[in-house]
Formats: structure tokens, C-alpha cells, sequence
């Protein structure tokens, strides 16, 4: 497995040095390049997913017992008996669904609890968006253009170096997720999100001038301190580097942990719509933005990361160590959390218990 993420890791940078040096080239194959290179990993995922298994929650609810349990021995590296546990808690969790309200049922939106996850779902799929990112991604060359780097080759250097700190910055995360915990993650990134805009904003804005292209009609901002621009560099490289080891890979965890069995294709599909839907809206607004505004598009974003962070630290309770069957009895405690802690339940409550 070391091998293999070593592999990964060496097959993405290689990829992006590909891509570099195709957009300096000034031949027929300065744009067929990254077409192809794209092309590679739809393949690998194409073939791939035909080998992945079903869930085994999907195959016990459609009554494929067998299969299920066959799938819990390939993908588990535990005891027979622990295998088989979860294998009777998994039943044993459909059937009380079954008894309670219909599987799949639209009744179920009526339920306050399932209500609040999906309002949590929704919450951060927003805060994913509004922490500001993919402006930061989508436009970074616009970004270099207003701090004076507006060479032919900017689009290269600042995509290529987003896209290696975000690869780097999200391998801590794949070893850390499941040990600090996801609330950790998501509180470190926020605060070092906001500190990096907020500081990399504040430093634009006093040691920065404006002026308006002639010729684009848009804001170029002139920082004569080499020192205060590189700053803002390290912070926008600073705050993509947090939002890799945080909001970016442990959204998507958090967000398939949220709702029931029940209830996951359609709950998770009302959540992953609305972050596209965010997304579509701000890559229309931002280029607006950017026409009238230069640090307080940082301030901005850095504000919301705030916000974010606040938000998380008071209504989104650990998921950690708990398992799916089991997820229900978290989002029935309190609203506000409290603490750092685990989850809002007792702490001396056995999950390995039951469901009553």
C-alpha cells in the first residue's frame, strides 16, 4: 500500500510537470496534452469501478445476505467474530428501519432528526464553497494579474503549484482522519483559512495601489514592496494548503456519515447539488468581484472562514469511531456542542450496544 500511494503521488506531480511544460510549448500538441492526460485517469476510473463491490447495507436491504457477508470478509481486516457482529448489527438496523417508517420512504423529510442532518449536510457543502476555494482555483491567474505577475506563463505557475499543494496537503489527512478525529480537522482549517486571507488581505491592502486597465477595464493592484507581495503568495498558497488537509477530503467523509441508510441516495444527493449549485453561482460572481474589488475579496472570504469555523465548533458533533448503524443516536442529542469532545452523547455510552 506504501508503494501504491507512493506511485499515486509520484503519477500526479509527473502529470502536472506534464502539463507545465505542454502550455510552454508552442506546438499542435500545447493543448492535446492535457486533453489526453485527463483522459488517463477516466479510464482507470472506468475499468476500475467495475471491480469495486456493492455496499453491504445495499445488498442486505435488497435481501443478498450471502453476498453481503462475502463483501464484509474482502473489504475487512478483523475476527471472523467481529465481522459477523457487524453483519447482525447492519440486520438488525434495516429491520428496525422497516418497522418504523418505509425504506426510502419521503415521510422520512418530516422527521426533525433526519431534518437536522440534512441541514447540517447542506450547511457544509455551503461552507465548502463560501470559504471561498475554488475563486481562489478557478481564477488564480486573474488573482497573479492584480499583484503584477501577469506574464504569459502565470496560469502555468499558479495552477500547477495549487495543484501540487493540494496533493501534498491532503496525504496527512488520509493517515490523521480517522485518529484526531473530523471536528479537529475542520476547526484547524478554518483558523488557519481565515488567518491566511485575513493576513494576506490586510497586507494587499496597505502596501498595495490601484489602477484600472485601459485595456481590460479591470483592477490591476501595484505592490512595490516585493516583500508584502510575496506575502500574499504564501498566504494564498497557505490558506489552499489548509483547506486541503481539511475542508476539502473530510467534507465528503463527514457528508456520507450524515444521513440514515434509509435515506443516503436521496439525502446525499440533495447536499452534493447544493455544492454545486454554490459552486456555479460564485464562478459567475467572483469574476464580477474581481472587476471592482482587490483585498476585500480576502477580507471577505476570510470573514466567512470565521463564520465557518464558529458554525462548526457549536452544531457539528464528532462522527468518529461511530458506526453508521449507530449515527442516529449523535444527531439526537443536543443541538449546540459544547466542546472539542468526541461526540455529544455520553461519553460513557457503549456504542457496541444495542440499538433500543
Amino acid at each position: 500500500m506504501v508503494d501504491i500511494d507512493k506511485m499515486k503521488l509520484t503519477s500526479f506531480i509527473l502529470i502536472n510537470i506534464l502539463g507545465f511544460y505542454s502550455s510552454i510549448s508552442y506546438s499542435q500538441w500545447s493543448w492535446r496534452i492535457p486533453f489526453v492526460l485527463q483522459i488517463i485517469p477516466a479510464l482507470i476510473f472506468g475499468i476500475g469501478i467495475r471491480f469495486c463491490p456493492f455496499s453491504p447495507r445495499w445488498l442486505m436491504s435488497k435481501g443478498r445476505e450471502d453476498e453481503a457477508l462475502n463483501v464484509l470478509r474482502t473489504i475487512r481486516s478483523a475476527y471472523s467474530s467481529d465481522i459477523q457482529a457487524e453483519f447482525e448489527e447492519i440486520k438488525r438496523e434495516l429491520l428496525l428501519e422497516n418497522e418504523n417508517e418505509p425504506p426510502q420512504s419521503c415521510l422520512q423529510f418530516r422527521n426533525p432528526t433526519f431534518l437536522r442532518r440534512l441541514i447540517l449536510g447542506i450547511g457544509i457543502q455551503l461552507f465548502q464553497q463560501f470559504s471561498g476555494i475554488n475563486s481562489i482555483i478557478y481564477y488564480a491567474p486573474d488573482i497573479f494579474n492584480q499583484l503584477g505577475y501577469g506574464h504569459k506563463h502565470a496560469f502555468s505557475y499558479s495552477t500547477g503549484i495549487n495543484g501540487l499543494v493540494n496533493i501534498i496537503f491532503t496525504i496527512p489527512t488520509v493517515i490523521l482522519i480517522d485518529k484526531v478525529g473530523r471536528r479537529l480537522l475542520f476547526l484547524s482549517g478554518a483558523i488557519v483559512m481565515t488567518l491566511s486571507l485575513l493576513i494576506g488581505g490586510s497586507v494587499m491592502g496597505t502596501n498595495g495601489s490601484i489602477q484600472t486597465s485601459n485595456m481590460t477595464d479591470t483592477i490591476v493592484v501595484n505592490i512595490t514592496n516585493p516583500v508584502a507581495a510575496y506575502t500574499v503568495i504564501t498566504n494564498i498558497y497557505l490558506f489552499v494548503a489548509a483547506f486541503a488537509f481539511s475542508w476539502g477530503p473530510v467534507m465528503w467523509v463527514y457528508t456520507t456519515e450524515l444521513c440514515p441508510l434509509s435515506m443516503r441516495a436521496k439525502g446525499t444527493s440533495i447536499m452534493l447539488a447544493t455544492n454545486w449549485a454554490a459552486n456555479c453561482g460564485l464562478s459567475f460572481l467572483i469574476p464580477i468581484l474581481l472587476q471592482h474589488m482587490w483585498f476585500q475579496i480576502y477580507i471577505i472570504f476570510g470573514i466567512f472562514c470565521f463564520i465557518i469555523g464558529i458554525l462548526t465548533f457549536f452544531f457539528y458533533p464528532e462522527t468518529k469511531g461511530i458506526p453508521l448503524e449507530k449515527m442516529d443516536r449523535i444527531f439526537r442529542g443536543r443541538i449546540i456542542i459544547s466542546s472539542c469532545s468526541r461526540t455529544n452523547l455520553n461519553e460513557n455510552e457503549d456504542f457496541n450496544d444495542p440499538i433500543i
